[in-house]
């Protein structure tokens, strides 16, 4: 049987091995996407992704709520 020699690996360039991170207003519609797709399946009570679907569409139409719900809007002057 022939003897095992073992040769050096060839180097390996570490920076290359790195990708930079995605743009943050993209990785947010990309879970946005997600979350809303995730809707059309049939989940469990208490699902961790429907709970943040219902976080994020509160924290989206926040500027768009009243501050009182019984509080009737004035209408706006011309």
């Amino acid at each position: 049987m022939a003897d095992l020699e073992l040769l050096p690996s060839p180097p390996v360039d570490r920076s290359a091995a790195f990708l930079e991170p995605a743009p943050l207003i993209d990785v947010l519609f990309d879970q946005l996407e997600y979350l809303i797709s995730h809707t059309e399946q049939e989940c469990l009570p208490g699902c961790s992704d429907c709970e943040r679907l219902e976080e994020v569409k509160k924290l989206l139409l926040a500027p768009f709520a009243s501050r009182d719900a019984n509080e009737a809007r004035e209408p706006v002057a011309a």
